[in-house]
């Protein structure tokens, strides 16, 4: 334990003489593009049958966009504040009453959520005068919402909880220039929400057939669970 400390406490001492400043720049500003690989739906969250709780539909390869605010307090440690805006469907069989009985139809369903996260972040002391390498991690919060859309229908959000999470990342930033760089990462979280969403209407016409909607509350669970991919540009100032 006593050599973990002594190297701990080494490399905090070293690392300011070993990695390429930021040139004298505190704040970065960056926009950035996102891939995640994967999210879970859960259509049963409430369900008594537990099979049935536990069942889930998988949304694969996931695009959002992001902007991030970082501060370097330190020429080791910066803080930074991250929104995001993530929102994906895709074409689902479902089951209506329309005017012959139960039909399947095609549906839009999915998710939108928007993170708000606080990370840290540790300057790796091997970052270079052109590449800075970093490490991080923190907490956020995620607000989200149900899709679905059936013709002109939609949900509409009757409850929706707050969720809460923390995440880790790693990542690199190449610098053009002084004012400029180009950064990417990879992130890990596991956000995990409910939402309780109504149809804005009780019946629908698609092809010339009325289908008739359910006006109970629909529960569902959503985790958004995979690996997230930031290619992003980040602009250094003050």
């Amino acid at each position: 334990m006593k050599v973990i400390k002594r190297a701990i406490l080494l490399l905090l001492f070293v690392s300011p003489l070993l990695m390429g400043q930021y040139r004298g720049n505190d704040w970065a500003f960056s926009l950035s593009y996102s891939y995640t690989t994967t999210a879970k739906m859960f259509p049963f969250p409430n369900s008594a049958d537990v099979i049935q709780r536990n069942q889930s539909d998988d949304i694969e390869d996931i695009y959002s966009y992001s902007f991030e605010t970082r501060y370097k307090f330190s020429e080791l440690f910066a803080l930074g504040l991250v929104l995001e805006y993530i929102e994906d469907t895709q074409r689902r069989d479902l089951v209506v009453n329309g005017t012959g009985g139960n039909l399947r139809l095609k549906a839009d369903e999915g998710f939108s959520i928007i993170p708000i996260e606080l990370a840290a972040y540790y300057l790796l002391p091997f970052s270079t005068e052109d590449f800075k390498f970093h490490m991080g991690g923190g907490a956020g919060a995620y607000i989200g919402s149900h899709i679905r859309k059936v013709g002109s229908a939609e949900l509409e959000s009757v409850e929706r909880d707050i969720a809460f999470g923390i995440h880790v990342n790693i990542g690199m930033d190449y610098m053009i220039y002084d004012f400029l760089s180009v950064r990417g990462e990879m992130r890990f979280r596991d956000p995990q929400f409910d939402t309780k969403s109504k149809y804005n209407k009780d019946e629908v016409m698609i092809n010339d057939r009325l289908f008739f909607l359910t006006q109970n509350p629909i529960d569902s669970k959503i985790n958004m669970d995979g690996i997230t991919f930031t290619l992003g540009i980040v602009f250094h100032t003050f």
